[in-house]
């Protein structure tokens, strides 16, 4: 049974499978050189040719650069396919919101902006304002809205490289003993994840650690995928993806399954860490190394713990893993003789995370197309 189209996806995805396909302005490999090269700080770069066929893209390079902080590779996607979109709606004149380019919006549309949890970063206009793609930033909105000024119809956009992550919050923090206590108040904020964290209710991070989690049924990965996008503050019609050509396709965000193969995934050590709570724990982990404690400091032989590298660039070392949970920076260390000393407060605890993904691994612009009969 084919699932109907809302109103909103069937105009948006009418408008634009009406004109012949495009291919995305920078394709993956493309995507990875320009990431590389800008990670690297490398003085090739050629930041006017990018400025010209993808403005924003060059700007979050830039910013990256004067805030010492690397660029995601999820960002380079987010703007080449926004630019992309762009194009194919004709929206030719683009506003920087960092350098004052919201005055460029109405105010009546800031208000409606803001009811969506979006804030803008970018702007894509015709040149009478009558319609615009609204490039919005932060973790608590999605990634873009195109809006007809006139009557201020908006259709929410969702960016996603072919293979990516829904969304990866944080999961609630684990007791001493290991074992997850899902709060009522997580669960109000990411419902979508429920059905996957019941078919792991003895989950001991413990004894995971090291290895992420994917045996998850299809139908609860599904309700995560599907229902990531039907909440309040990240609500979107549709979502923007590259297909096995290299063109920008469009496709509704409650029939993802269709389209892509989706999958579950609990990563004990996610991005995010924070001052360690489960210290006898870490006393533990430190005792079976032979560490010595004394009060706050711990003395380890290096050879017990394993090097932590930077992300991107030249991938210094930045830091020291106790185990795959925990971690002292370089920083906060001394050596001496090949024994590190830190203080037990410079310890680091990585908080584990809970993901939806989807793989749109034979993806086509025509069965798409064919498939919504538009």
């Amino acid at each position: 049974m084919i699932v109907p189209l809302t109103k909103l996806q069937k105009e948006i995805m009418t408008s634009f499978y009406s004109v012949p396909p495009a291919k995305v302005i920078y394709n993956k490999a493309e995507r990875e050189k320009l990431w590389n090269k800008s990670v690297a700080r490398s003085a090739a770069l050629d930041f006017n040719s990018i400025k010209e066929k993808c403005p924003a893209l060059e700007h979050q390079i830039k910013r990256s650069y004067d805030s010492g902080n690397n660029i995601q590779s999820a960002v380079f996607s987010e703007c080449v396919y926004a630019q992309t979109f762009a194009n194919i709606m004709n929206l030719t004149k683009f506003v920087n919101c960092y350098e004052a380019g919201e005055d460029f919006i109405p105010k009546h549309v800031k208000a409606l902006l803001s009811s969506y949890y979006l804030s803008p970063r970018y702007i894509y206009s015709t040149e009478d304002k009558s319609r615009m793609l609204i490039q919005a930033g932060g973790c608590d909105g999605i990634d873009s809205a195109l809006i007809t000024v006139v009557d201020l119809v908006i259709y929410t956009i969702e960016f996603k490289e072919p293979s990516a992550k829904t969304s990866e919050p944080d999961l609630p923090k684990y007791r001493e003993d290991g074992r997850l206590v899902v709060t009522e108040n997580w669960l109000n904020n990411y419902p979508q994840f429920e059905e996957m964290l019941k078919e792991h209710t003895d989950l001991n991070f413990f004894t995971v650690m090291g290895n992420n989690v994917h045996d998850f049924s299809n139908d609860s990965v599904n309700i995560a995928v599907t229902n990531n996008y039907s909440n309040k503050k990240k609500y979107a019609d549709v979502i923007c993806t590259e297909d096995i050509s290299g063109n920008l396709v469009m496709l509704p965000t409650n029939q993802v399954s269709k389209w892509a193969v989706i999958e579950g995934e609990i990563r004990p050590a996610g991005r995010n860490h924070y001052k360690v709570w489960t210290p006898n724990a870490l006393n533990k982990f430190l005792l079976e190394k032979d560490a010595v404690i004394n009060e706050d400091v711990v003395e380890i032989s290096k050879k017990q713990v394993a090097e932590r590298k930077a992300r991107g660039g030249n991938r210094k070392v930045s830091g020291y893993k106790i185990n795959p949970l925990f971690f002292v920076c370089c920083k906060d260390c001394a050596e001496n003789n090949g024994v590190l000393t830190f203080k037990l407060s410079k310890v680091r605890q990585l908080n584990p995370t809970i993901a939806g993904k989807m793989f749109f691994k034979n993806l086509k612009y025509n069965d798409v197309k064919a498939y919504y009969k538009i």
